[in-house]
């Protein structure tokens, strides 16, 4: 069965995604047909359209040089993404013509007018503008515009593949149920961020055919520079809980292309 799978940022977070797809690859032989994503989801979507294995990929993010970001203070923000452009082009995010997937990357105009979904060009920068969170990491310049994060506008891209007549999977990666914050200056800044992660995907999660939200990962944060390997366990926990609903899906549209 081939699916479309949309993929929510949330930073490190977002390699609870990439447990979950290992699951439904590896028990059940699903295949990604189209991508697409926003943030740390645009980055994780992106690898995975280079056609690389869930655990291929959290490898290269446990090895991932994040030394090189630089800083920006007298430049309105904390750090600039930019140096990790050609990081990303070492490691074969060099252009959307090479994906063995189609890929959606979802952008943000720096004004907040326009939501742009990305799907030519040069893809490393392309996840560096969907990744750019201001005031902490500084807009991406892209032929002569900025860009912000995609998360501002659309977290969770599920429009960009309703044009496919696959099943679309919507994964969210921050999950508010069951989630206090101290009254403090740094617990309000963590509930306004899960407030701006969700508000905007309310309309996607009516959209797509299953939407997933992986539990657990609101423990970690999007800045998360450790725990990888736990982050990752919960999207296997979840994916293995949802089983038997997969095969019953994938029993179901075997049965309706077989009438076809």
């Amino acid at each position: 069965m081939k699916i479309a799978v949309a993929l929510s940022g949330g930073g490190a977070r977002c390699l609870a995604q990439l447990g979950y797809l290992h699951v439904l690859q590896q028990k059940l032989g699903i295949e990604f047909a189209a991508l697409s994503g926003s943030s740390g989801g645009a980055i994780v979507g992106a690898f995975l359209a280079l056609g690389l294995s869930p655990a291929k990929i959290l490898e290269i993010i446990k090895k991932f040089n994040f030394s090189k970001i630089k800083l920006n203070l007298f430049h309105g923000t904390l750090f600039s993404l930019e140096p990790l452009i050609k990081e990303l082009h070492q490691l074969g995010l060099k252009s959307f013509d090479e994906l063995h997937i189609p890929l959606f990357v979802t952008l943000t105009s720096y004004d907040g007018k326009e939501t742009l979904y990305v799907t030519n060009g040069d893809l490393a920068r392309a996840v560096i503008a969907s990744s750019s969170l201001i005031p902490i990491f500084a807009p991406t310049m892209i032929d002569g515009k900025q860009y912000i994060d995609g998360g501002f506008s659309d977290n969770l891209p599920v429009n960009p593949l309703l044009q496919s007549r696959y099943f679309t999977l919507a994964i969210n990666v921050n999950p508010l149920n069951h989630l206090t914050f101290p009254q403090t200056l740094w617990g309000n800044f963590k509930r306004a961020g899960y407030i701006l992660l969700n508000t905007n995907i309310r309309n996607s999660i009516a959209k797509a055919d299953k939407y997933v939200q992986i539990d657990g990962c609101q423990n970690f944060g999007i800045l998360e520079r450790k725990n990888f390997d736990a982050i990752y366990a919960l999207g296997i926990h979840q994916a293995e809980k949802e089983l038997k609903e997969w095969e019953e899906i994938c029993l179901k549209n075997s049965s309706i292309k077989s009438s076809q």
